[in-house]
């Protein structure tokens, strides 16, 4: 196993540095001598290396040798790729070795050279206590606090959540804060894989004078393997709030080549301490959209509402999806049982069926995850949406449907299937997100969710539904034989609620699953990857696999992972997750979630 060591070497070195070998820590060990050309002996963590060997023989090819060294490639023999070690304080120096290929035109040679290796700047200066438990053989926790959320704001109140029954009276209390959705996506059009962060702050139930709005934070790849908030992304120059914006969606809307940004409102909710008053009132969804000057701008006002602007009265999007109901090549989006159609240039009107009118006569409700996916291959994506738990006095008591087209966009026409029923019973289920893919490589999309426990056991248990494609566009549960409940070891107690990917983790062309969620109770990690065989088969990685979240101070227990959001962080062959430290650094004065990143340092995987 990879081990980071915690005896670090402080050694007086300005950051970043020039390149070439040094002339000073170079070791020659043989008669023929080694030249290393492109080697930057005073650099960066994680930084990216390219290196040429040579010698005045020109048959010899060369070793580089390091354990330390981070993805080490070549396909020759004489001109290497790798990232620096991984630092978390300070700086270090290495010796790198340099050896000839023993053959009979090219005698033993070596050459030892010492590289200094420092730290990477970043927004907070975070140091876990941890260091030595922050890698594994498979990953390595990299980049800790490149951004994040510091909140001093406090609350006094008496907070009944989620019933009447379970209730608590705060004094003078900070508020929490969650890393509660996040998305990947290039929203620079670089190339690279930025994200962004829909941070929930709690409780969300207070009255409105005493709420604080939350940040939605977009980090932009530095094509270095790190992130960090560029605030010129942003029209406005400052990161835009809101009440609680939820699911949050990455999609070109405009049709620029940009990546654009939709998160469904969940509006202001109140509760009073003995619910007589319990209420969401309206507040416009979240719409970010590329501009020709590269600046994503606020532009809620593109979506027609049925409130006058003030937001939809379909009030509390716990679902967001995007796809294109009506083919006509641009991306339209579905929040709410609310189909908003996009006339090409990221405007957006309510369809005259799927409006809340016809939520509202079917009993359907507020759905908790809904998807936009063609499964029937006939050109026109499909609307999927799967209901709240808890639905006895419904009109609707199905556990979701399907709205399967028929080769035309008259939505109105198509075909009505129920969904198949969750693990926990019959209207007792919390679908709290859905992804599709083709997991078993048919050529149709199958489905994947994420579910826990409705009342009275709130989000508890995670579990992963596997619904598969017929071929016809019906969806079969079939999770009994691909990713069966004795191996689900999350099920029983686990605070699953999350986000659900299908990403191809371990690079060999099949789609897998993240699970990201944040749990307190079990010893799993909230970053759960899920892998596929290529059939639709699924197995869970090990926890072992995984490193600890960084912590410091020794009250945050459990010290597995919170969160992890799939992104291709240095455009390596691997993906590499997003995490939070999830209020582990806080002090009297505030509370602190920062992010970082967790580096795949190998695709190989059992």
């Amino acid at each position: 196993m990879k081990k980071v060591s915690i005896f670090l070497v402080f050694l007086v070195a300005a950051c970043g540095g020039g390149g070439g070998s040094s002339s000073t820590s170079e070791v020659n060990n043989n008669s023929l001598e080694i030249f290393i050309s492109g080697l930057n002996t005073n650099g960066l963590s994680f930084e990216s290396q390219n290196i040429s060997l040579s010698s005045s023989n020109n048959s010899c090819r060369y070793l580089v040798q390091n354990e330390d060294l981070i993805h080490l490639e070549t396909l020759d023999s004489r001109n290497f790729s790798f990232r620096n070690p991984i630092l978390y304080e300070g700086s270090r120096s290495y010796e790198i070795n340099f050896i000839t290929i023993p053959a009979s035109n090219c005698p033993l040679a070596s050459k030892k050279v010492s590289m200094i290796v420092n730290k990477s700047p970043t927004q907070f200066e975070v140091i876990p206590e941890n260091i030595q438990n922050l890698a594994t053989e498979y990953y390595q926790v990299n980049d800790i606090g490149f951004g994040g959320i510091v909140i001093s704001d406090r609350y006094s109140a008496t907070i009944c959540y989620p019933t009447p029954n379970d209730c608590t009276t705060y004094e003078n209390e900070l508020f929490g804060q969650d890393a509660h959705n996040m998305i990947y996506g290039d929203f620079n059009g670089d190339g690279y894989e930025d994200f962004a962060v829909a941070w929930a702050i709690f409780p969300h139930t207070l009255e409105e004078s005493k709420k604080i709005d939350a940040p939605i934070n977009i980090y932009l790849n530095n094509r270095l393997g790190g992130f960090s908030e560029d605030l010129s992304i942003y029209y406005s120059g400052a990161a835009p709030t809101h009440p609680f914006a939820y699911r949050i969606l990455a999609e070109d809307f405009n049709g620029d080549g940009v990546d654009d940004i939709f998160a469904g409102s969940m509006g202001r909710q109140y509760r009073s301490e003995d619910y007589s008053e319990n209420y969401i009132r309206p507040y416009p969804h979240l719409l970010l959209l590329s501009g020709i000057d590269g600046k994503l701008k606020e532009s809620a006002s593109n979506i027609t509402d049925d409130n006058n602007g003030e937001g939809m009265l379909c009030s509390f999007a716990h679902d967001a999806s995007a796809g294109d109901p009506d083919g006509d090549g641009d991306i339209d989006i579905y929040a709410c049982n609310v189909l908003l159609i996009n006339d090409g240039n990221a405007n957006f009107e309510i369809h005259p069926y799927i409006n809340l009118d016809w939520s509202w006569n079917n009993g359907y409700g507020n759905p908790m995850s809904s998807l936009v996916e063609d499964l029937n291959n006939d050109g026109f994506d499909d609307l999927i949406f799967v209901n709240m738990d808890d639905r006895q006095n419904w009109q609707d008591t199905d556990e979701g449907h399907i709205l399967l087209s028929n080769n035309s966009s008259e939505i109105q026409n198509w075909e009505n299937i129920a969904l198949p029923v969750g693990p926990f019973g019959d209207n007792k289920n919390k679908f709290n997100h859905a992804v599709s893919g083709d997991f078993n490589n048919d050529g149709f999309m199958d489905v994947a969710i994420a579910i826990t426990r409705g009342l009275p056991d709130y989000y508890e248990g995670a579990y992963i539904q596997i619904l598969i494609n017929d071929t016809t566009g019906k969806l079969v549960d079939e999770t009994a034989s691909r990713f069966p409940i004795n191996n689900q070891v999350r099920f029983d107690k686990h605070h699953g609620e999350g986000n659900i990917y299908a990403r191809d983790m371990n690079n060999d062309g099949f789609l897998d699953i993240v699970h990201s969620t944040r749990d307190w109770q079990s010893d799993f990690n909230g970053s759960h990857i899920i892998l596929n065989d290529g059939y639709g088969n699924f197995s869970s990685v090990l926890n072992s696999d995984l490193p600890e979240r960084p912590y410091r101070g020794g009250w945050n227990q459990p010290k597995v992972l919170m969160k992890g959001m799939p992104i291709n962080a240095d455009n390596s062959e691997c993906l590499d997750l997003i995490s939070v430290t999830d209020a582990g650094f806080e002090d009297t004065d505030d509370t602190r979630n920062y992010l970082f990143t967790i580096v795949r340092l190998t695709c190989k995987h059992n």
